[in-house]
């Protein structure tokens, strides 16, 4: 043992600042992409962004001459009347707080109801015990429960309720009908209920058959969240990286949407400019290096997504025709070999983004699924397929009698599709289909 300085040589792949820029630039969808460049133009002076035209095409198909003189259709005027229509984005507290206003109450249970207001989670719960609304607004818990029960009695029905079967409850009330038996199940047998412990709850209760089915139904029909309406997402705009669209002969063809994102180019007037300053030579030689790799990541992105394109629509031209029904297996490893690039290029080229067919806006990466293999068939499937088969047994079961996961195993492979149970119940649970027993209903 002793030390010494030896040579080696060994090659080693390092991540470049231009493959960093490249990869980055290939995982960005179009909107990002666009805002990516701009990004990068006040920058660098170097880089000149063009916009590129879009054509508007008006919707009207015919216009008469009052219809061309009115201000709504004036081209001209840049007033538009849909920007001002209210947007119907209230929240839940709002709602509440609106009709607490012409609740007669003193300014002191009003303030108390508008802090419980805000305690209600998205669905309309009271998020908090009473004792530490007691603790919190040093009040007593019989005011509270006053309070409590004014809120209760706001719009929606059900709003301000401590557990499920309080708020079930508060809706039975409001509604004409007078069955006891449902109230007695929604108090004391609402988990039986759920687990559609049908003859316990028969004979536990004393009824038949058909007035369990009647209680069934109502319980149906009420709202178990009766405040989600009022939480709702903004619409996220998304542009498809692909058009899968038809020529006139009606044959499939792919479009990149390049339509958003601005052309880059040398700005030749800053570069003259900086040229002359030899001072700023350095400068000018490493924004100049930053726009040529930026070119050339663009290029390379582009290539690539339109080998991509090119692939999908000859390797899924059934599903893109006759949908998800004819979506044939494919993986990421086999797209790369296609397209001779690596397996992670794929998946950085697919992610975060979308493409339009005649069957709708759809994720890239749905298009991608794995294989599974027939036992009396020389043909592959995909899970895709299997699981619409799944879903066509389902709702073609006996109500009384669903469909046991074995039993839909032991179907399938008469079919020749061999997969296991858990398989099964893995799919069933990703299409949100809940277990057979959860699925039995009372058939009279």
């Amino acid at each position: 043992m002793e030390l010494g300085l030896y040579q080696t040589q060994s090659m080693k792949l390092v991540m470049t600042q231009e493959l960093r820029q490249a990869i980055t630039i290939l995982q960005y969808p179009t909107l990002e992409l666009s805002q990516f460049l701009h990004q990068q133009a006040m920058e660098n002076p170097l880089i000149d962004l063009q916009e590129k035209p879009v054509d508007v095409q008006s919707e009207r198909t015919s216009t008469t001459e009052s219809d061309q003189d009115s201000w709504f259709y004036d081209e001209d005027n840049d007033f538009n009347p849909v920007n001002f229509i209210k947007s119907e984005d209230d929240s839940l507290q709002l709602h509440l707080l609106e009709q607490l206003a012409w609740v007669e109450s003193t300014d002191e249970d009003k303030a108390i109801a508008e802090y419980m207001i805000y305690c209600l989670d998205e669905n309309g719960y009271l998020d908090c015990s009473l004792e530490c609304l007691q603790e919190e607004l040093e009040v007593p818990i019989e005011k509270i429960e006053t309070i409590l029960e004014r809120i209760q009695q706001l719009e929606p029905i059900g709003v301000g309720a401590r557990s499920l079967s309080e708020c079930l409850l508060l809706q039975l009330k409001a509604t004409d009908y007078d069955m006891p038996v449902v109230e007695e199940i929604i108090q004391h047998h609402l988990d039986a209920f759920a687990d559609k412990k049908f003859s316990y709850l028969s004979k536990t209760l004393n009824i038949t058959m058909k007035e369990l089915k009647e209680a069934d139904d109502l319980i149906r029909s009420l709202n178990p969240r009766p405040c989600s309406g009022f939480e709702k997402k903004r619409p996220e705009w998304v542009e498809p990286e692909f058009f899968i669209e038809q020529n006139k002969k009606g044959d499939l063809f792919v479009r990149m949407n390049e339509d958003l994102v601005p052309e880059v180019s040398l700005n030749e007037r800053y570069f003259r400019i900086l040229k002359q300053h030899g001072d700023a030579k350095s400068y000018l030689e490493n924004q100049l290096q930053k726009f040529e790799w930026l070119k050339r990541s663009l290029d390379q992105r582009r290539q690539t997504l339109h080998n991509l394109g090119e692939y999908l629509l000859q390797a899924q031209r059934a599903f893109f025709e006759h949908g998800y029904e004819a979506l044939r297996p494919m993986t990421l490893k086999e797209v790369a070999m296609q397209i001779d690039v690596h397996e992670s290029t794929i998946s950085r080229a697919v992610k975060n983004k979308t493409i339009q067919t005649p069957r709708g806006t759809i994720p890239l990466k749905s298009l991608f699924t794995s294989k599974l293999d027939k036992t009396n068939q020389m043909e592959d499937t995909s899970s895709a397929q299997v699981k619409i088969q799944i879903q066509r047994m389902v709702e073609a079961e006996p109500k009384h009698k669903p469909l046991s996961d074995q039993k839909i195993v032991n179907s399938l492979k008469e079919e020749g599709i061999d997969i296991s149970r858990r398989t099964v119940a893995k799919y069933r649970e990703e299409l949100r289909i809940p277990s057979s027993s959860k699925r039995k209903s009372i058939v009279v």
